[in-house]
């Protein structure tokens, strides 16, 4: 129904609008090189070389967030990198045996993700 496909439509919105702030905001610490992202990503076993390459990523994402408003497409891809980019996230923190706590982030980010594919692909 149009009334459905419409609230869909809102949903995937408010999901970008979240996930756009918090791909951007730590882009920032990984394009910086902060030493919060590079400890993290030490500890993770990721190369210090990586973490400007994964800030980009992540500019991109939020790139294609936004372009997303515009084009069912680019909303659609977005939604299956995002979900790509945070399983392999959250399987990393499983791989380094992190604890419930350290991974959550990573996971509740790839459950978001998975809801703003469903919803751009329903409405």
């Amino acid at each position: 129904s149009r009334e459905g496909e419409e609230a869909m439509n809102n949903i995937a919105h408010v999901l970008a609008v979240l996930l756009v702030a918090v791909l951007l905001g730590t882009a920032v610490f990984d394009l910086l090189r902060h030493p919060k992202a590079l400890a993290v990503t030490e500890h993770l076993q990721i190369p210090a070389t990586a973490v400007p390459v994964l800030g980009a990523v992540k500019v991109l994402l939020g790139v294609g967030l936004i372009v997303g408003f515009a084009s069912t497409r680019a909303s659609e891809l977005t939604g299956i990198c995002l979900c790509g980019y945070f399983a392999v996230a959250t399987l990393t923190h499983v791989r380094v045996k992190d604890a419930v706590r350290a991974t959550a982030p990573a996971f509740v980010l790839l459950v978001l993700s998975g809801l703003y594919l469903l919803t751009t692909v329903a409405s």
